[in-house]
């Protein structure tokens, strides 16, 4: 490959990294915070039916056609499959946006959660062309995360530089059942989830009402901690040169690099965040969200006053970003102000609600916050 492969590596494992360092937590204490009645419960329980398992359900049904849509094309390869397929898969990674902050529970993977092996970019091209020709590779015994997933399958059916002719003449059997391989673990892995949060589960979580590590409130708290800073750590500051050690910026390491809707991802992986901390469902039905929990403690109303206008601010950059592929338009000044806001807003979903909400965080992104 003629990319950098320090930085390439960086962003592969990175999302791997952030969700499989583990700090040690206070034991199983809480940390300590002013005393309230705020019912934990019935906030698990809304956030729980109206936004993360509707959420879950879309991600199913879309990563189902997208399954459907594979079939057709692997049966018949022309363009007219090909874009139907495309359409699919910008579906799927849509949704994916609006969960990957729950990879908490049935979505927790062996490998991780599963944003963290399923949604992993940039894409080791030179690793998925050896798969493909490599008669036994496992998918299954494989380590790796950037040779499946999403954006695996994004780099198949989108190519890198080729005519929609030149890509469907380029699928033969080897290309076709990658995709499959690839289509499927997907599949499996949302069926799953799903029929999880259906089952027990679901009790499960919304009756774990303790503030200590490992709760259900610890683990929803601190997964949507870590999906903030994913969004600003590797979908802005990576791609824009903005991380340690970075000299440039490198429209390579984009999310979405190959279809070219990294901002669009953007602005649906913000909205998930907003949605969590406002108590928000996907459609705009007002739910009990981390506001209104910080609102019952002292101190948390003005800290909800802070972060609102932090929030309108991020909107603000998001809406300004340049049109088109980001990874065309990554040095612009409105990316540097955009991570530049996202970083300032860490402290107030971090570190001050961490403390207000006596929530402890349990993980280390290497922020400092």
């Amino acid at each position: 490959m003629n990319r950098n492969r320090k930085y390439l590596k960086l962003a592969a494992v990175g999302l791997a990294l952030i969700g499989l360092i583990q700090l040690s937590a206070c034991g199983d204490d809480e940390v300590s915070s002013t005393s309230n009645n705020f019912d934990r419960t019935a906030m698990l329980s809304s956030l729980a039916t109206n936004l993360i398992v509707p959420n879950f359900q879309a991600l199913q049904t879309s990563v189902n056609q997208l399954s459907a849509e594979a079939d057709e094309f692997s049966a018949n390869a022309t363009v007219a499959n090909l874009q139907s397929l495309r359409l699919a898969w910008v579906q799927a990674v849509t949704d994916h946006q609006h969960c990957s902050a729950f990879g908490f529970g049935p979505a927790s993977l062996p490998l991780g959660p599963y944003a963290t092996v399923l949604g992993v970019f940039p894409v080791d091209e030179a690793q998925v062309e050896a798969n493909m020709l490599n008669p036994d590779f496992n998918l299954e015994a494989s380590f790796d995360r950037d040779v499946r997933g999403f954006f695996a399958i994004e780099y198949l059916i989108y190519g890198n530089g080729q005519s929609d002719e030149e890509l469907v003449a380029a699928f033969d059997q080897n290309r076709i059942d990658y995709l499959l391989l690839l289509v499927d673990e997907l599949k499996i892995t949302f069926d799953n989830i799903v029929n999880e949060w259906n089952g027990g589960y679901f009790e499960e979580f919304t009756t774990d009402n303790s503030t200590s590590a490992g709760s259900a409130v610890s683990q929803l708290y601190n997964e949507f901690v870590k999906d903030y800073e994913n969004l600003k750590n590797f979908k802005v500051e990576l791609p824009a040169g903005l991380s340690a050690g970075q000299n440039s910026a490198d429209g390579s390491l984009v999310e979405a690099l190959y279809s070219g809707i990294s901002r669009d991802l953007i602005v649906e992986h913000f909205n998930n965040s907003k949605n969590i901390y406002l108590g928000k469902s996907r459609s705009g039905t007002e739910l009990t969200g981390f506001d209104e929990y910080l609102k019952s403690v002292e101190g948390g109303e003005a800290l909800v006053i802070s972060t609102q206008s932090a929030i309108d601010a991020i909107d603000n950059a998001i809406t300004n970003l340049p049109q088109g592929r980001l990874s065309n338009n990554i040095e612009a000044q409105e990316l540097v102000t955009l991570a530049n806001l996202l970083q300032a807003n860490t402290a107030n979903f971090k570190s001050s609600m961490s403390s207000l909400l006596g929530i402890s965080i349990t993980f280390n992104s290497g922020d400092g916050d």
